[in-house]
């Protein structure tokens, strides 16, 4: 498909046409990312980010969510982008290999806020953010054994799409914007990120600023390329085949929702773990040892002792260990204060991470893992996960998402706005301008370290 029709469709992408389970998912996806921002203040990256991100634009008028001061559009992008990845909490695609919400939704925030969209006008943008992105990330990660590219590396497409629609480009601009993303686009090398536990991560807080900016680009008048994913030696796909479909069915509705702050390879451990501790209620002092089996890519979760909530939230053997000493991984687990818990240090060291040979045919289309426990007295207890609560076959309710975004956004947010903001979510569709929500996320975070 060229690019020209891709932007066509993009730009047709209306909220009259959507069923109501797309827009559902939508709205699903939007609640979602608004508890992993606000979440995201329990990192230092985040104060990090905010206090940087003055440097892309103190003035202006777009909300940088927990904070009471607005910032230029660029400025609350990647401010928005950072907070949203900071805990690792955000909304997934198994195909694309990451995170497209945490790219789109900064930047149809900033850019609708300045531009008064309407709710309905923002939830078709948003979506159509998410078709170009997931679909880019498809074809991009394809061959991710020869290369890996990050979120901020191909959900930038969908960014600078999403960011177009709400600044009413179409035509050639529209094009433009979404090539000039692709060249402007990060290189994203999150496996840097994985092995040393960085704040980067998969450059989603650039990726967030470079999608606005191809759009601002393009309103200019400046041009990109004709064409994008040109690079088909590199893909396992043909793009033509991924995109055969695209404006007709909705890979927004194969989005999965993460029940713990950590890299999504690590989830099946951790819900391995914790079946075991339910089931069978073993004395963590008395575990000898624990086996954790997965596939290969999974085995670059290894740091033993994170010196970082990032390398934490990038760690199999201290997330499970985790989930067997406290019985949960939340951002709490997760948190620096927690880092040094000594229960988990020296459970850690009996953890043993291998490749699971029979598991590995299984990936990328689910993240499999099987938890092998050994205790002192020679009992043995195992438990294998191939899917869990939020993946698309089991999918989460709107009550599991408020209550995840309740529960995250507690030491934030007082009760009242815990209420409110899901049920203006809800609602998006009614708003005749999104300033009602994003007025609503104007508040100082109740940060503690």
């Amino acid at each position: 498909m060229k690019t020209k029709e891709i932007a066509e469709i993009c730009e047709a992408i209306d909220f009259s046409t959507l069923s109501p389970d797309v827009v559902e998912m939508a709205k699903r996806c939007l609640l979602d990312f608004l508890g992993a921002a606000i979440a995201g203040y329990s990192a230092k990256s985040a104060l990090i980010a905010v206090k940087a991100a003055e440097y892309l634009g103190k003035e202006g008028e777009c909300t940088v969510i927990g904070s009471s001061t607005p910032m230029s559009p660029l400025g609350a992008a990647y401010a928005n982008g950072t907070l949203g990845s900071a805990l690792d909490i955000d909304d997934g695609h198994r195909g694309a290999v990451g995170h497209p919400g945490v790219m789109v939704f900064p930047a149809a925030l900033a850019v609708g806020e300045m531009s008064h969209t309407s709710g309905k006008d923002f939830i078709s943008a948003v979506i159509a953010g998410y078709e170009l992105a997931i679909r880019c990330g498809m074809v991009m990660n394809s061959n991710h054994d020869k290369r890996f590219y990050g979120s901020g590396g191909w959900a930038v497409f969908g960014t600078a799409a999403a960011a177009a629609r709400l600044l009413g480009l179409s035509g050639k601009k529209m094009q433009n914007a979404i090539t000039i993303g692709e060249v402007y686009g990060p290189t994203a090398q999150c496996g840097k990120s994985i092995a040393w536990g960085a704040m980067t991560k998969e450059s989603i807080g650039w990726g967030v600023v470079t999608g606005v900016f191809s759009a601002l680009l393009a309103q200019e008048g400046f041009t990109g390329p004709e064409e994008i994913l040109l690079d088909r030696l590199d893909y396992a796909v043909n793009p033509d085949d991924v995109f055969a479909d695209f404006g007709e069915k909705y890979q927004i509705l194969n989005i999965y929702f993460k029940q713990y702050p950590s890299c999504r390879w690590s989830h099946a451990p951790i819900s391995a773990a914790l079946r075991i501790k339910e089931k069978y209620r073993p004395d963590f002092r008395e575990i000898k040892k624990i086996r954790v089996e997965t596939f290969k890519k999974a085995l670059t979760l290894n740091h033993k002792i994170p010196e970082s909530t990032e390398a934490a939230q990038y760690s199999i053997p201290f997330t499970v260990a985790n989930a067997f000493v406290n019985g949960a991984v939340g951002p709490g687990e997760v948190s620096e204060h927690n880092l040094q818990n000594p229960w988990v240090k020296q459970l850690i060291k009996k953890i043993e991470l291998v490749h699971g040979e029979d598991l590995e045919p299984l990936f990328p289309s689910v993240r499999p893992a099987r938890v092998i426990l050994e205790m002192a007295n020679g009992a043995s207890f195992s438990e294998e996960v191939r899917l869990m609560p939020g993946d698309p076959e089991i999918p989460l309710t709107w009550q599991d998402l408020t209550q995840k975004f309740a529960h995250i956004t507690h030491p934030f947010l007082d009760k009242e706005s815990r209420k409110k903001i899901p049920e203006m979510v809800f609602s998006m569709e009614h708003l005749k301008d999104i300033q009602r929500l994003t007025r609503l996320l104007r508040f100082e975070a109740n940060i503690t370290y």
